[in-house]
Formats: structure tokens, C-alpha cells, sequence
């Protein structure tokens, strides 16, 4: 008999964690936080289409008093003396120090942005950084080369993943579903009636950003809603990406 997992996995170390937080611990949920050491406390504004957030505008920068075309929400970062407190009971990854695009990087400035981030974490929360997120998740070999050297074991792209398997490639891991897309709980449906003689995986994706859209496919009451049925299955254990997989590896093993 196999085991059901899912996480939740959020970028960008953003101002709206605390509120998604909160939610995750009302239903008991785990999830996967992947921060940016070099941009904590930043301010920003984001403009979006429909959902999605396609420019951020630094604070300093943006006039709040001019009529804009695109809607904008705050994409904040939440600053360094508030990450300790805030995530201590869930995971910490790795996404790089500044968020470059990383395969336009020389591979020297690859391992700077990605080991840099790794031992500031790691510094920050006294604990081992092994789950990294792809900034806008491209990657080439360069990249995967250097995550292996710094001892990462699970890296998230924004791809899609249709199977529930343990992946194939444990540094090129698809999203299973996107807050913001129409099919999202008919994908959640997918997984529930999924095979369950062997291991299966859920990875569940967004910004917190997108929540304050409030638009009919990305909002709270779309989250918090996921939340409430994914934890109403008493057979899904909700944890974070590096929990589900080491599980699922040890298993695989015959552990």
C-alpha cells in the first residue's frame, strides 16, 4: 500500500507569507518556502494580466497617486529579522540570492547566485538547505551541475507534471497544479482517485502575490478552499517538497 503526499511550494520570501502561514497551520498543512537571501526587505509593486504578475516595479519608483493601466498588488519582501520567526516550522529553500534568469549567467556567477543563497540560509535558519526553485524556473546544465555540487537534492521548475511518481529527475520537477488555473481541483480529483499501491506526489505551486489579485481563478477564499479538501483526506500526508520525496526515495529503497 502506498502513501499520498502533498506540498505547497511558495517563492520569493514575500509579505503575504504571514497570511498563508496562518492558513496552513489552521488546517495542517506543510509546505516549501523558497527565498531569496539577497532581496529581503525589498518593496515592490507588481503589475499583472489577468493572473499574472509579469513586472515588479520597485517601490521608489512607482506612483501610487498615477492612474496605471495594469492592476498592480505589493510584492513586498518580508525583511531579514521576520524570516527566522516566521518559517521555523516548515521547509526553507534555496532561490537563489538575486533571482537572476540563471542560464543567461556564466557559470561562475551561477555558483555565486546559488551557493551564496545556500550557506546564507543556511547561516540564517541553523539548517541544512537541500530544495532549491528555479528563478522564472529556467535552468541548463551549467545550473543543474552547480546545484549537485552544493548539495542540493530537489529543485522545482514551472513546468507542468502530469504523473504522481517519485520524479525521474529529482532537479527537474514539475508542478502538479497552479493556484491561478481553471483545472486545479479537477487535478486535486486526479490525485485523489489515483493509484494507491505505490508512492504518489502532489506539488502545488504559487506566489503569495497572486492570492491579493482577487480575480475569480487566484484569491484567499481559492486558497484556503484548497487547503480545507486537500487536509479532509485523512490518507494524504501534507508536508513540504523535501519531506515527501525523502520519504518516497526511502520507501523506493525498500527503507
Amino acid at each position: 500500500m502506498g502513501q499520498k503526499y502533498f506540498a505547497w511550494s511558495f517563492d520569493d520570501g514575500l509579505e503575504q507569507d504571514e497570511r498563508i502561514i496562518e492558513v496552513l497551520r489552521k488546517y495542517g498543512m506543510g509546505a516549501t518556502f523558497h527565498l531569496n537571501s539577497g532581496m529581503m526587505g525589498e518593496r515592490t509593486q507588481i503589475l499583472r494580466v489577468s493572473t499574472l504578475g509579469f513586472l515588479n516595479v520597485p517601490e521608489e519608483k512607482f506612483n501610487a497617486q498615477k492612474r496605471h493601466f495594469f492592476p498592480h498588488v505589493n510584492a513586498n519582501r518580508l525583511p531579514v529579522e521576520k524570516v527566522r520567526n516566521l518559517y521555523m516550522d516548515f521547509e526553507v529553500a534555496s532561490h537563489t540570492a538575486k533571482h537572476p534568469p540563471l542560464p543567461l549567467l556564466p557559470p561562475w556567477k551561477q555558483k555565486d547566485e546559488i551557493v551564496g543563497d545556500i550557506q546564507a540560509l543556511s547561516e540564517l535558519f541553523n539548517r541544512e538547505i537541500k530544495t532549491f526553485a528555479y528563478p522564472f524556473g529556467l535552468n541548463n546544465k551549467a545550473t543543474r551541475k552547480q546545484l549537485a555540487k552544493a548539495g542540493i537534492q530537489y529543485a522545482r521548475t514551472v513546468s507542468a507534471r502530469d504523473t504522481f511518481d517519485y520524479p525521474e529527475d529529482t532537479l527537474d520537477i514539475g508542478m502538479n497544479g497552479w493556484q491561478v488555473q481553471k483545472d486545479v481541483f479537477e487535478k486535486l480529483d486526479r490525485f485523489y482517485e489515483a493509484d494507491s499501491s505505490k508512492d504518489q506526489f502532489f506539488l502545488m505551486f504559487t506566489h503569495g502575490y497572486e492570492l491579493d489579485f482577487g480575480v475569480k481563478e487566484s484569491n484567499w477564499d481559492k486558497f484556503e478552499k484548497i487547503c480545507k479538501e486537500v487536509s479532509s483526506h485523512k490518507d494524504i500526508i501534507c508536508c513540504s517538497i523535501g519531506d515527501a520525496l525523502d520519504a518516497m526515495n526511502h520507501s523506493k529503497k525498500g527503507g
